[in-house]
């Protein structure tokens, strides 16, 4: 939920330069210049810009960050912290990389491997956890951090293939797997849509639905599904997804359980004691493919700015379709229209159908291919 837009209060409008220059004039003596050159104009004009800057800018933002829902940044954060809650900072994306090479070869710590750069994209750079050498296969596995946090350092298997300061020992260099868990800092929405929870609920530790929810966001997921007494009475399990919506990797799957188990500190224990058994686990997806032919678009965008703006959209759709376990059609198909600049277009399919998707009870959607043409 996005903040709401802030509407000026009546209080504070005609306050232009010119609205408070006329007000300074009619209390002139009528036997004073007042027109625009005299002395009294030119000596209050001044004053008029000032006080005007200060009533419409600095008195407005004064008023803005005073409440959550128009405070942003920094301000925001205070807000947060009246209600101790934290603002989720950027976390780094972490894998393990494959290298080939020479046996005995040794790799420090801190040794940089990299996504090569592609056209205007930078590199994307990766730092070894710790030291490592090529065994006598030629083969060595090392456990990989991305030097800076966000989604950038999210990649696909066999995305990395160089290193910073290329060594003539090393012959081969990939990660087997997808390097992920890297997320951008909180979003001031998202953030304040914490916030408002917390003033608009009364908080509890019973162990409901929601406080599953609420811990388990707290912690740093995206969002999760709570299976009550899936293995029996005293048995939840928590279904993770991160905040860019896709499985939580392990650290963040750890991370949700610590939180709320305190496994190493009982006086910081979330879990009720009528819940014995906490599992915290990593959804699964659904991956769904998307097909508009026949796209009409006026000069103001372009596909690719459609189909950024269409993928941004999806993200608030599939909160409602994860709650009603089905993905419809009927919802997908006017996101197109609804794109500033979109004029028309011939059919649309959405994994080469027009019939809903089904969600499990563990499963969560991912958009795949978007084809616009």
């Amino acid at each position: 939920m996005a903040q709401p837009e802030f509407s000026m209060p009546d209080f504070l409008e005609d306050n232009a330069p010119e609205d408070i220059l006329e007000r300074m004039m009619e209390n002139l003596p009528e036997d004073i210049d007042d027109m625009p050159g005299g002395f009294p104009y030119d000596f209050t004009m001044p004053s008029a810009i000032e006080k005007s800057e200060l009533i419409q800018f600095h008195l407005v933002r004064a008023l803005m960050i005073a409440f959550p829902q128009y405070a942003w940044d920094e301000w925001l954060d205070l807000h947060g912290q009246q209600v101790h809650i934290k603002r989720h900072e950027a976390s780094f994306a972490r894998g393990v990389l494959k290298l080939e090479g020479d046996a005995g070869t040794e790799i420090e710590a801190g040794t940089v491997f990299c996504v090569p750069s592609v056209d205007d994209l930078p590199a994307v750079e990766y730092e070894t956890d710790e030291a490592c050498v090529i065994g006598t296969d030629g083969v060595a596995e090392v456990a990989v951090t991305a030097v800076e946090a966000g989604t950038n350092g999210n990649v696909k298997a066999g995305s990395v293939s160089i290193m910073d300061e290329p060594l003539d020992e090393i012959t081969g260099i990939t990660n087997p797997k997808d390097i992920t868990g890297g997320r951008e800092a909180e979003s001031d929405d998202d953030y304040y849509d914490r916030i408002a929870a917390e003033y608009e609920s009364s908080r509890t530790y019973l162990g409901n639905d929601n406080d599953y929810k609420r811990w388990a966001k707290e912690a740093g997921a995206g969002d999760c599904i709570v299976d009550a007494a899936w293995d029996g009475p005293g048995t939840v399990k928590l279904i993770l997804v991160d905040a860019s919506g896709q499985p939580a990797d392990q650290a963040l799957v750890q991370s949700v359980y610590n939180y709320i188990v305190s496994p190493d500190d009982r006086a910081a224990r979330l879990l009720p004691t009528a819940c014995a058994d906490l599992t915290c686990v990593a959804a699964s997806t659904v991956k769904i493919h998307y097909t508009c032919t026949g796209l009409e678009y006026d000069s103001t965008t372009d596909t690719g700015q459609i189909e950024n703006e269409f993928r941004e959209a999806l993200k608030v759709l599939y909160t409602e379709a994860k709650r009603k376990g089905v993905l419809r059609y009927n919802d997908v198909r006017p996101i197109i229209s609804a794109i500033e600049g979109v004029l028309d277009f011939d059919s649309f399919l959405v994994n080469g159908s027009m019939e809903n998707i089904l969600l499990q009870s563990e499963e969560y959607p991912e958009t795949g291919e978007c084809e616009f043409r």
